[in-house]
């Protein structure tokens, strides 16, 4: 599947998940390497995938999920960061094509205030 796979989640605001990604991407790279924690090499990431509602884990999956979360919620609408991480691990367990190959995966955290705020995941090669 993946080799030496590093797997990486984080946020970052701005006004598109790509640009959010890829300002978060340019900052991290200028970080000192530490041997003693390994990273993600987010440079390596082709592209990153809005994840817009849970669908996306496939109907089993979807449909528990969509019954924890009440019905006022639309898709696409903002996550809670608990319900984030929890949708964020099942499609890296899954190895979800939004994840998949070099990609990362985005999901909204908040759209109010000056720019809107994601949770981003996936798998990487480790840097250094």
């Amino acid at each position: 599947m993946h080799l030496e796979p590093m797997v990486f989640r984080f946020t970052a605001s701005g006004p598109s998940a790509e640009s959010a990604f890829a300002k978060h991407a340019s900052k991290d790279r200028e970080l000192p390497v530490d041997p003693f924690s390994r990273r993600a090499d987010l440079t390596k990431v082709g592209r990153v995938t809005v994840v817009h509602d849970r669908s996306a884990l496939g109907p089993v999956m979807a449909g528990y999920f969509n019954a924890t979360v009440p019905s006022s919620v639309p898709y696409g609408a903002p996550l809670c960061e608990d319900d984030a991480d929890w949708l964020a691990d099942r499609l890296i367990e899954d190895d979800a094509p939004c994840v998949r190959s070099g990609g990362a995966g985005a999901l909204l955290l908040e759209a109010a205030g000056p720019e809107p705020s994601w949770l981003f995941f996936g798998w990487s090669t480790p840097l250094g």
